[in-house]
């Protein structure tokens, strides 16, 4: 049998409830943000341990309304290398300057460290990207730093979904955490993003900032310049019902990791969290130093596995778009990780053996 590296999954009783929702939108005509974006920041505020939800268009423009209210134009924003081109635009985009910082080989996370030497008196914050749904277990040296420094500390929690540190959530430790649900995350609206936070006032900036400034979503009184960031009501119905599984689902993966985990060949370098629990949208592991990443997905391949696209296979400073501002070598550590990892196949239909089958052709292709 071949094995897919990713499956989107939703559930009988899910597909049978989008299709009541869809048709309960169609018949009412409330196309546009209503009761089902309402719901879907309600539940996932409620699972994540926050006060706010703010249901926007995609995961970029979580990260990019969160970046605009908190009003760090012309202020500098320390950010890993290793991340989606998103995380980067955003801050740009509302006016700061990304700065970019290499990780740990631990665990391909921002680390304090790398904080510490890109750190300066014109810093406004920090943004941390949970890479594949593990936290870092400096989290909390982390906030620390930036609650000494009086700078916001942001979460990048796209790859997050479910994950914890301590015990809290992703939105729990800083002022706000951008959530994607892009057709490949753990839990997907097809397109979409989410910002959660606490605090009451930066909710209320990220309400007005996702529509064009608004007063309120019915009256044309901008207060605020700004765009369209809005997510609708047939987005919010996918959302929505896709996270009713939630546990189910988390639990499917954290057996499939398990199983990755106990019996794969001690030449892989597992990626795993300390202290916390990742949601386990990606399996992370470092191939030995001399094998080439692109033959050995070929060799799988062959074999009928499929790995999937990686977290990344190219750091930001390396994308063409930066024209050669950016040389080999400038952050080695993010470019060792993002050369040598592979992410293994990890949904909830993945059957038990098809993770066998996936364990026994990794184990022989090592």
């Amino acid at each position: 049998m071949d094995i897919k590296g990713l499956k989107i999954h939703f559930t009988d009783n899910q597909k049978l409830k989008i299709t009541e929702d869809l048709k309960d939108i169609l018949d009412t005509g409330q196309l546009a943000a209503g009761k089902y974006v309402k719901m879907f920041e309600d539940n996932w505020s409620k699972i994540n341990n926050c006060k706010f939800g703010i249901a926007v268009s995609s995961g970029g423009a979580a990260l990019e309304v969160l970046f605009r209210s908190l009003g760090l134009s012309g202020k500098e924003v320390i950010l890993p290398t290793n991340t989606f081109i998103a995380t980067y635009t955003s801050a740009m985009f509302a006016g700061a300057k990304p700065i970019l910082a290499d990780v740990s080989y631990k665990n391909m996370c921002l680390d304090l460290e790398n904080i510490k030497k890109n750190f300066n008196s014109n810093t406004g914050a920090v943004c941390v990207v949970h890479i594949g749904g593990i936290i870092t277990d400096e989290m909390e040296k982390i906030k620390n730093f930036c609650d000494e420094k009086n700078i916001y500390l942001i979460e990048d929690a796209a790859h997050a979904h479910g994950s914890t540190f301590n015990g809290k959530y992703s939105g729990e430790f800083g002022i706000g955490a951008a959530y994607s649900f892009f057709s490949t995350k753990t839990f997907t609206s097809g397109e979409g993003g989410m910002v959660l936070t606490n605090n009451e006032d930066i909710s209320k900036k990220c309400f007005s900032i996702r529509d064009y400034g608004k007063k309120s979503q019915w009256e044309s009184v901008h207060n605020i310049f700004s765009g369209n960031f809005r997510m609708s009501n047939l987005t919010a119905v996918i959302g929505n019902n896709h996270i009713s599984e939630i546990d189910n689902f988390l639990n499917k993966r954290e057996k499939i990791a398990k199983m990755y985990t106990d019996n794969l060949s001690d030449k892989y370098e597992k990626i795993l969290p300390k202290n916390g629990k990742s949601g386990w949208y990606k399996y992370i592991v470092y191939l030995p130093k001399k094998v080439n990443r692109k033959d050995f997905k070929d060799i799988c391949k062959n074999q009928g596995l499929g790995l999937s696209g990686g977290v990344y296979d190219k750091p930001i400073h390396l994308q063409p778009v930066f024209d050669g501002s950016f040389k080999h070598g400038d952050f080695p550590i993010a470019e060792e990780v993002c050369e040598r990892h592979i992410c293994l196949p990890i949904y909830p239909s993945l059957t038990e053996e098809e993770v066998n089958q996936t364990i026994e052709i990794l184990n022989k292709s090592i």
